[in-house]
């Protein structure tokens, strides 16, 4: 391969004294690895002018109008935003072929001192972890921000990504988010954040959440349930006022009567409290400013508290509202 054969003449040089400083870059995800390197280590005066001449001489064959760039260029390609380093290997055998003697993989030498991606954790993100974990942390924000509930698949498609279903819910759980394969093609508003905040002395990043378990309930039940039923019928303990508060603000519940819920998709009116719902103040709000406000102003001017992801819910379910910016938000016109 052409394009390994311009890598090689950059790294084929390289002596056991320079591997012995490098390693610290090539193998930054293993820091327990090749610490036999160490007897070989040169002076500390030196250790840092070998890794930067290494990189520069691997970025300016990265630079050179060859096989080498085309290869690159495509790989950025293809891993942006992220991919599980396991199937770009899979996919691209001759990244994992010894460029140094006697096992430094090409993916190493281009990750570390090329710049061409960024591997942790098991992931190779273009251009690094951090910018892909932003690029997903911004797809849940749309998420929330949609104008009706959308797919995780579809939102995360839309930007980019190219992870089956398996590698879509792996690459949440490193983000800090918790969701099933069957969830990820199912409408909704928002992702669960990893450790939930119930009940502290029952977290877990494993199995349902409490608003899952309240929606198995409600399902077997089939009519709405009190808040105080729903906590006797799960297994496992949680906090009242938490709980309550996680029910509100999931859009798959609606409360139809006090502290009782049912599924939003069996479309039961929602419970009009005494002086009016969130909803119903917020419309009142805005007709009264003729204008529209936005989501932190409408909450610092209702009366009763509500978190402002249960308001951002209540607001978008409505179809007396209509979102004109960013979490900004004005009343339907009819016609």
């Amino acid at each position: 391969m052409e394009a390994l054969a311009e890598l090689r003449a950059v790294t084929e040089g390289v002596t056991y004294g320079e591997l012995a400083t490098l390693r610290r870059r090539l193998w930054a995800d293993e820091e327990d690895a090749y610490r036999w390197f160490g007897q070989y280590l040169p002076a500390p005066e030196h250790r840092d002018a070998i890794e930067a001449g290494f990189e520069e001489r691997v970025k300016a064959a990265l630079c050179h109008d060859g096989d080498l760039r085309r290869w690159t260029d495509r790989l950025r390609a293809e891993i942006e935003p992220v991919l599980p380093l396991a199937r770009l290997l899979a996919r691209y055998p001759a990244l994992d072929y010894p460029v140094i003697a006697p096992n430094v993989a090409a993916w190493r030498v281009l990750a570390r001192f090329g710049g061409v991606f960024e591997v942790d954790h098991g992931w190779a993100a273009v251009p690094d972890l951090p910018s892909a974990v932003a690029t997903t942390r911004d797809a849940v924000t749309a998420l929330g921000e949609a104008l009706r509930a959308e797919a995780p698949a579809e939102i995360f498609a839309a930007r980019g990504f190219s992870l089956t279903d398996e590698e879509l819910v792996r690459w949440l759980a490193h983000c800090g988010y918790r969701v099933t394969e069957t969830e990820l093609h199912q409408p909704r508003r928002a992702l669960h954040r990893a450790v939930e905040r119930i009940s502290p002395g029952k977290r877990t990043t494993r199995g349902p959440t409490a608003t899952d378990l309240a929606a198995d309930l409600l399902t077997q039940a089939g009519k709405p349930l009190h808040l105080d039923e729903l906590l006797r019928r799960m297994d496992r303990q949680y906090s009242r006022g938490p709980l309550y508060n996680r029910l509100n603000a999931d859009s798959r519940f609606v409360r139809v009567a006090p502290s009782t819920f049912a599924l939003e998709s069996w479309h039961i009116e929602p419970y009009a409290e005494p002086g009016g719902s969130s909803t119903e103040n917020a419309v009142r709000l805005i007709e009264t400013e003729g204008r529209p406000l936005h989501l932190d102003e409408i909450r610092a001017r209702l009366a009763r508290p509500i978190t402002r992801e249960g308001l951002r819910n209540a607001l978008n379910a409505t179809n007396r509202l209509v979102r004109v910016a960013p979490s900004t938000y004005d009343v339907r016109r009819s016609g």
